[in-house]
This record gives structure tokens, C-alpha cells and sequence, in this order.
């Protein structure tokens, strides 16, 4: 048994109604009411009022090291159309999309597709789509025939992009 239960992510911000706007078509989830504005955002569910996600202004900007947490988002459409469209509302990639893991690279297989992304604000997530069965074993066996393809040639092997 656990000591409590996971409540909602909080993200340091500079603008209030940028992160809004992201997070909420990052997520799909609206902004609801808050008693500190100005200071606070929250988004979740309107009716009964919970928030999923806190938005929080702050006023230094975010450095050069990596977050030490971040949200996992799994798209709806794949990780590639999610970039795309991540990145058209002021989001950027950190890191390409891959499979995890790479093949050669450990033990196991890969399992999922996912790329690193940031919010307007610098603030980390990542884009993650589990593998089918039959993506993984044509991971494998294009890893098998060439092993020194790269992270673009095995997501084309698994299907998951097309250029």
C-alpha cells in the first residue's frame, strides 16, 4: 500500500494563457476555474470540478538541464502526426522519435515508439506508443538484416512513419 495517490502535474510557466492554450490542445483537457488567477491555472474536469494538471506562473525562465519529472502522452494518431501537430501550437521536439529499446542495445526487445518533446516554456514530455507484437518482430528482423540501421529505418520496419 502506498502512502497517497498521484494528484495532478504541475508546470512552472511564464505565461498563463500560452500554457493554457498548449496544454490544453496537448491534452485535451480544458481549463477550468481557479481561485488564484493570475498565479495559477488548473485543467481537468468542469463538472465534478478535479484537476488533472496545475499550471503555475513563474518568473524565472527554465534552464539548460533536463526536467527532473515530466508527463508521458500517448497520441492518439502516433507519435509522428503528434509532433507535427505539438509542434504547429508552439511546442518543440527534443528528442527525434525512436524505438526503446534500440535493438542491440539491451537485452529486450523494443516496445515502444517515442520522442522527447517541450512545451512553449522548455518543460519536457514525452510522445510514447507502445509496439504491436507484430511491429516489435519487424523491428527485430530489420535489426537482424542490417544492425546498423538507425532509429528512422526500424520506425519505418514497425510501420510507425512513413518518410
Amino acid at each position: 500500500m502506498g502512502i497517497g495517490s498521484v494528484r495532478c502535474h504541475v508546470f512552472d510557466v511564464n505565461d498563463l494563457e500560452v500554457a493554457e492554450s498548449f496544454w490544453s490542445q496537448v491534452t485535451g483537457l480544458p481549463v477550468i476555474g481557479s481561485k488564484w488567477t493570475g498565479r495559477f491555472s488548473y485543467l481537468g474536469r468542469p463538472d465534478p470540478w478535479k484537476h488533472e494538471i496545475i499550471l503555475q506562473l513563474v518568473t524565472s525562465n527554465k534552464g539548460v538541464e533536463p526536467n527532473r519529472s515530466h508527463i508521458d502522452i500517448t497520441p492518439d494518431r502516433g507519435v509522428d502526426e503528434a509532433i507535427e501537430r505539438i509542434v504547429a501550437i508552439g511546442g518543440s521536439v527534443k528528442k527525434e522519435p525512436s524505438v526503446y529499446p534500440r535493438p542491440g542495445s539491451h537485452d529486450a526487445a523494443p516496445v515502444i515508439d517515442w520522442a522527447v518533446m517541450q512545451d512553449p516554456f522548455g518543460n519536457e514530455f514525452c510522445l510514447v506508443h507502445e509496439l504491436t507484437e507484430e511491429q516489435t518482430q519487424a523491428v527485430l528482423d530489420a535489426a537482424r538484416l542490417n544492425p546498423h540501421q538507425g532509429d528512422h529505418q526500424w520506425r519505418i520496419a514497425a510501420g510507425v512513419t512513413h518518410s
